[in-house]
C-alpha cells in the first residue's frame, strides 16, 4: 500500500508545482522620454533608435504607452520628421502620453510654472491623437516626483483630473539611467566588447529589480498586481530590448496594455507625497506607515564606470 500512495503524493506534489509555475503575471511596459532621451541629437540616429525598438516591440507583441517631452520635437528644419516619429508610434498600435514639454523639474519650479510646461507638453501629442479620433488620457510625473509638499501634490493632482488625465504610475522602478549613461560611453569609444558587458549586466541587474518587486508585492498585498515597468527611449533599451523581453517571459509574464493593468485594485490604494522617485508599491506601502525594502543595487563595476564618467 505503501508503494502505492507515495506516487501518488509526488504526483500531486509535482501537480501543484506545475500549476504554480504556470501562474501568469502580467507587465504594462512604458517608455519615458520620447523622441529620444537628451543624449540622442542626431536626427539619423533617433529614427534608428525608434525604428529598432518598434520593430521589437512588434515581435514580441508588445503593447506599449509612450510619454512624450514635445520640446524635443522644435528642432530647427527637423519638426515634421520628428513629429513623424511620434506618427509611427501610434501607427504601431501604441498609446501616447504626456511628461511635459521640458521634462521640468517639480521640486524646484512652483505649481503654476510645473502647469505651464504640461499644458505646453500637450499640444501636438492632443492633435496626433485627434487626428486618429484618440483622447490624450495619460500623464506621468517627471523623475516619478508628485510634488515637494502634500499641498503642491493635490494642486496637481486636481488640475489633472480637470484636464482629463490618468496618472501613469510606476511599480517597476530601476536605475536603468546609469547603464543607458556607461553604454552610451561605450558605443562613443566603439567598445562593442564593453558595451556588451553592459547590456548583459543590464539584464541581469533588471530581473533583480522584477524579482525584488515581485517578493515586495507578496508580503504587502499578499500576491502580485499587473506590474507597471518604467523605460526610457534610449539605446540599450533598442539594441537589447528583446534580451530583457526574454527575461519578462522566462518569469512567466504576460504583456498587457497600460489600460489592463490599472484595472487592479492595487492602483486604487492610497499614496504618499513622493519628493522622490518611488515605485508606487513603496508609496503605497508609505501609505500605511510601513517601510521601504530596500531596492537592488546596481553591479559595483557599472557604478565605477558611471563615476569615472
Amino acid at each position: 500500500m505503501k508503494s502505492r500512495i507515495f506516487p501518488f503524493i509526488v504526483l500531486l506534489f509535482l501537480s501543484f508545482v506545475t500549476v504554480e509555475a504556470q501562474t501568469v503575471r502580467k507587465v504594462a511596459v512604458t517608455f519615458d522620454d520620447l523622441p529620444g532621451t537628451h543624449n540622442i541629437a542626431d536626427l539619423n540616429e533617433l529614427n534608428r533608435v525608434n525604428d529598432l525598438l518598434l520593430s521589437k516591440l512588434k515581435a514580441r507583441k508588445v503593447p506599449a504607452a509612450v510619454f512624450v517631452n514635445e520640446k524635443k520635437l522644435f528642432v530647427p528644419g527637423e519638426i515634421d520628421e520628428r513629429t513623424a516619429i511620434l506618427e509611427k508610434w501610434l501607427d504601431a498600435g501604441h498609446i501616447l502620453g504626456n511628461h511635459t514639454f521640458s521634462h521640468i523639474a517639480i521640486n524646484s519650479n512652483p505649481f503654476e510654472a510645473y502647469r505651464e510646461d504640461l499644458i505646453r507638453g500637450e499640444t501636438v501629442t492632443r492633435m496626433l491623437l485627434g487626428k486618429r479620433g484618440q483622447e490624450l488620457r495619460y500623464y506621468r510625473h517627471t523623475q516619478l516626483r508628485t510634488g515637494p509638499t502634500d499641498e503642491y501634490r493635490k494642486q496637481l493632482s486636481d488640475f489633472l483630473k480637470e484636464r482629463g488625465y490618468t496618472v501613469a504610475p510606476v511599480t517597476i522602478d530601476n536605475n536603468e539611467y546609469i547603464f543607458a549613461t556607461v553604454y552610451e560611453r561605450a558605443l562613443a569609444k566603439n567598445d562593442r566588447e564593453l558595451a556588451g558587458r553592459i547590456a548583459k549586466a543590464y539584464v541581469e541587474y533588471m530581473e533583480s529589480v522584477f524579482e525584488h518587486f515581485e517578493d515586495v508585492s507578496r508580503g504587502f498585498l499578499g500576491r502580485e498586481p499587473a506590474q507597471v515597468l518604467l523605460l526610457h527611449v534610449n539605446r540599450i533599451n533598442a539594441d537589447h530590448f528583446e534580451k530583457l523581453a526574454s527575461m519578462m517571459e522566462k518569469r512567466g509574464y504576460e504583456f498587457v496594455t497600460l489600460d489592463e493593468a490599472l484595472e487592479d485594485e492595487a492602483y486604487k490604494l492610497p499614496e504618499v507625497t513622493s519628493r522622490t522617485g518611488l515605485s508606487w508599491i513603496h508609496r503605497w506601502m508609505l501609505a500605511k506607515g510601513l517601510e521601504m525594502k530596500k531596492e537592488p543595487d546596481v553591479q559595483g563595476w557599472i557604478n565605477d564606470l558611471f563615476a569615472a564618467r
